[in-house]
Formats: structure tokens, C-alpha cells, sequence
């Protein structure tokens, strides 16, 4: 079963990153940032398309900054990994992609994590 979205929406933070990898002259940076613009179209048809991070493994830092309650990840090229959120607003579900990390990154908050 399919679950669509009303809309797709970047965070501060994402819209922040993948503008940096756009104006970026490196072919790698092109390739991330076209990756994570497809997988809108994605996430419109299908918002559970990510990999399902379990509620006890959401980092604390995330839940205070975005006061999410769920979490899902999008491998993107490179070992750079989109991290996204179903919220309901006004009775309408919204994709909030939340960041758009580099393997470093994304390795400080699931330190360990088998992949």
C-alpha cells in the first residue's frame, strides 16, 4: 500500500544544503543535488519510501529541533543521506525533508549504525 502526500517541503537547513551543492562546481555536488530534486516526485506518490528509522533511534537533537515524532532516510549518491518527516497540517499530509547530510554528518547521529 501506497501513501501519498499532499506536499513536499524542505527545511531551512535542507533548502540551505542543497542550494550549496547546486552552486557547487563539483560533478559529485551536481549529482547529490539532482538525486535529492527526484526523489520529490517520490515522495509526492509514495511518502514511506524511505528506509523507516525506529522511534527510539531518532536522534534527540532532531526531536528538539523539529519536534518530530517520526523519521525516514533516502540513500542519496555519495554516501549522503536525506532525512525526512510525515507531519499532518490542516489535515493534510506534508513530507518535511529536514536535512541533507554527508556521510560524516549523518554518522554523528547514528553513530554505529550497520548499513
Amino acid at each position: 500500500m501506497t501513501v501519498t502526500a499532499d506536499a513536499v517541503v524542505l527545511s531551512d537547513n535542507a533548502q540551505s544544503t542543497l542550494e550549496s551543492l547546486e552552486q557547487s562546481s563539483s560533478s559529485r555536488s551536481a549529482s547529490i543535488a539532482k538525486r535529492a530534486r527526484q526523489y520529490r516526485s517520490v515522495l509526492f506518490k509514495d511518502c514511506l519510501h524511505g528506509e523507516v528509522v525506529r522511534k527510539s533511534a531518532i536522534p534527540a537533537s532532531l526531536r528538539s529541533e523539529f519536534g518530530i515524532e517520526n523519521l525516514y532516510v533516502e540513500d542519496l549518491p555519495d554516501f549522503w543521506r536525506m532525512l525526512y518527516s510525515i507531519v499532518k497540517s490542516g489535515g493534510k499530509r506534508v513530507v518535511v525533508v529536514l536535512e541533507i547530510v554527508d556521510h560524516r554528518s549523518y554518522d554523528r547521529w547514528f553513530p554505529g549504525r550497520d548499513r
